[in-house]
């Protein structure tokens, strides 16, 4: 056989391959990285510091992040609300912890967020779904409460993320309504895979509206045009059926990169951010 037709069949090998690989799924799944749950290889940088939790949920060690800002003392009798920042898939605890810390630090700075803790959990490739949620919301919330000077309230808690961590940031505010006050979210998605109006969240919104409603819950959800711009289309209509606060915005000539988002919309994230944590909602 030449070294022509070689060359053709070793390619065509590869494409059956590729298709194989993307028809079925647990075999891509199968062949991705592992995911390394304690990455304590963090930026050097004013007020960042890995911890690592023993995880009951998980059955291992699992690391995350925390920020504090800089007038952050144990000393003193100040309480801070907290924003959890959820990375994307194919991140770590590590991956956007300084990045975001910084945007937190230029709000506070400038006014528009107040002084809070930022915590950056590793949620692995898990969607934050399964044991990964119940270590957020049964383990990680209430160490963070237990041992920083928080204000262990859902109206001074808020949750904020990117891609998978955008899509988790909703999930997770609007199935533990009673935790937090808020989402924001840079190009996540009602449903990456399926059809959306199967969402678990859509009736979640519905059911849990009055919680939601009393911790002045909002969600700022940002696409790029380039990005899933109707990706959250049928949560804002019921949203809107159930009078719940959030904005959709569609981002011009901007596809599925976290720098593009943040060049172009940092501002009003963090200044979304600031605005849940002061609001008085009634109770």
């Amino acid at each position: 056989m030449s070294s022509l037709r070689i060359s053709i069949v070793t390619l065509a090998l590869v494409a059956l391959a590729s298709i194989f690989i993307v028809a079925h799924p647990a075999l891509a799944q199968r062949t991705r990285k592992p995911v390394v749950w304690v990455n304590a290889d963090i930026p050097k940088m004013a007020g960042l510091e890995h911890k690592v939790l023993k995880s009951e949920s998980l059955g291992h060690e699992v690391g995350y992040v925390v920020w504090t800002p800089p007038s952050f003392s144990v000393d003193s009798d100040v309480r801070y609300p907290v924003v959890y920042f959820l990375h994307g898939a194919g991140g770590s605890e590590r991956s956007d912890a300084a990045g975001f810390a910084s945007l937190m630090a230029k709000g506070i700075r400038n006014g528009t967020l107040p002084p809070a803790i930022c915590v950056c959990p590793n949620g692995g490739m898990s969607g934050y779904r399964g044991e990964v949620e119940s270590m957020i919301v049964d383990e990680l919330i209430p160490l963070i409460d237990s041992t920083y000077p928080t204000q262990a309230k859902a109206t001074s808690r808020i949750l904020a993320g990117f891609s998978m961590g955008g899509a988790g940031s909703v999930r997770l505010s609007l199935l533990h309504p009673e935790l937090f006050c808020g989402a924001g979210s840079w190009g996540g998605a009602l449903a990456f895979r399926g059809d959306p109006s199967e969402s678990p969240l859509l009736p979640a919104a519905k059911n849990n509206a009055d919680t939601l409603r009393q911790n002045g819950y909002a969600a700022l959800l940002i696409n790029g045009d380039g990005d899933r711009p109707d990706a959250f289309e049928l949560l804002a209509e019921t949203f809107e059926s159930v009078n719940i606060a959030h904005e959709i915005v569609v981002v011009d000539d901007t596809k599925h990169n976290l720098g593009a988002y943040q060049q172009k919309t940092a501002d009003q994230m963090i200044k979304f951010l600031g605005n849940q944590l002061r609001q008085k909602p009634d109770r």
